[in-house]
This record gives C-alpha cells, structure tokens and sequence, in this order.
C-alpha cells in the first residue's frame, strides 16, 4: 500500500509539474495534480510517520489550494457573468411584446 501511494504521488507530482510548466490551454489542470499528489503523499507519510515530509505536504495542499482558487475562481466568475447575462437576455426576449 505506502509504496502504491509514494509512486501515485510521485507521478501526480511530475505529471502537475510538466503540464504547469508547458503553459498550454490544459496547464491550469496541474493544479489539480499537484493536490492529488499532495494529498497522497500526506496519506503517505502518516502510514510511514515521516512528519517532516506530512508538513511538507500539508504546506504544499495550502499552495496548491491557493493556485486553484486563483486560477479557476476567474473562469467560475466569468462562467456566473456569462449565465447571468444570458439569463437577463432571455428574460428581456419573452417580456418585449
């Protein structure tokens, strides 16, 4: 089991790196990666009581959380904008005589 889960994080890990680093349209999905790596390495390190690689890793999950948000919280604003106008439009359509 800990070493399914240190080699899964690992991979997660090198997988968000790579797509992050190759700044294409899919590059903000690294983010996602990288917490599943950071998630599985902290399950990793409480099973093996490595405690200074669960801080770590439970630091990297706050990082990670911060690039989520700041990387999707634009599109999921952008995405509400564009529903709330199209809801305002199709309002505006049925009610004009």
């Amino acid at each position: 089991m800990e070493l399914v889960l240190e080699w899964a994080g690992a991979a997660f890990g090198i997988s968000g790196a790579a797509l992050l680093s190759s700044n294409v349209r899919l590059s903000p999905y690294g983010w996602l990666l990288f917490m599943c790596s950071s998630l599985l390495l902290c399950l990793y390190a409480v099973l093996v009581q490595a405690w200074g690689l669960l801080m770590l890793n439970g630091c990297f999950v706050a990082t990670n959380l911060n690039g989520i948000f700041r990387c999707w919280l634009p599109y999921y604003r952008a995405s509400r904008a564009r529903d709330a106008k199209m809801l305002v439009e199709d309002h505006d359509a049925f009610s004009s005589p």
